[in-house]
């Protein structure tokens, strides 16, 4: 098994409650540096051994959820990157890998958006969420989340995005009109 950081199981044995695979992966994705994209599943079996998380249940979890899907698909889905697991697909990780250019994360993370069946959607209208925007450049940008809070700033400053919070308490980040086809 591979070595686990102490202190990052200290932070995690302090949540009320278990992590799913999925949060467990983004988690480690964010604070457990690796090389390449993602995290290796045995570290995150190791993360969970050291936990006392059930291990048979988190592997039937990562099993469950896991897909070799080179774009994103619906769902709590994880993603097979080679040997390792990532929350994100692997076109996302080849199209955004080290980039800082958050209009390109908004664009390319907009592609996953579908409409409904009998449904037509504005691009324009949509956006991804704050959250979900620094998440996604803090760990394919290999970036801390001070880092892209103030990147979103600078580049919002900069009239590249536009954040957006109608009639939602988390705002949602757009590119600003025109920008989109």
């Amino acid at each position: 098994m591979p070595a686990v950081d102490a202190d990052l199981v200290e932070r995690l044995s302090h949540h009320d409650e278990y992590f799913t695979a999925k949060e467990l992966v983004r988690f480690l994705e964010r604070h457990h540096p690796v090389e390449g994209p993602g995290v290796p599943r045995d570290l995150t079996e190791a993360y969970a051994e050291e936990l006392e998380y059930d291990l048979d249940r988190l592997q039937t979890s990562l099993d469950d959820r896991l897909t070799d899907a080179r774009t994103w698909q619906s769902g709590e889905r994880l993603y097979k990157l080679d040997e390792n697991v990532s929350i994100y697909p692997p076109s996302w990780h080849e199209q955004l890998a080290g980039s800082t250019d958050l209009p390109k994360y908004v664009e390319v993370m907009l592609e996953s958006v579908r409409a409904p069946e009998g449904v037509e959607i504005d691009q324009s209208d949509l956006g991804v969420s704050q959250e979900a925007l620094l998440t996604a450049v803090e760990i394919i940008g290999d970036i801390d989340r001070g880092t892209a809070h103030e990147l979103l700033r600078s580049q919002r400053l900069e009239g590249d995005l536009v954040l957006w919070a109608f009639q939602n308490p988390e705002e949602l980040v757009r590119l600003p009109e025109g920008t989109t086809e």
